[in-house]
């Protein structure tokens, strides 16, 4: 991967960002040792999603 634009970097971080307050805010209802399972089946979503992405996309072209 040769490096990321500035808009890639900034839509990182706020992805990131956003991740952190979903997290707290849900981190009361969710018991300290099963949080680690929500986040990798979180990751592997968007791993997918931006597989599907890479392979198949962009879709502008309708």
């Amino acid at each position: 991967m040769p490096g990321m634009s500035e808009n890639q970097l900034l839509a990182l971080v706020s992805l990131i960002l956003v991740l952190i307050i979903v997290l707290r805010g849900r981190g009361r209802h969710i018991a300290p040792g099963k949080i680690l399972p929500y986040i990798a089946i979180w990751l592997a979503v968007f791993a997918a999603l931006g597989l599907f992405y890479s392979l198949f996309g962009p879709f502008g072209n309708f």
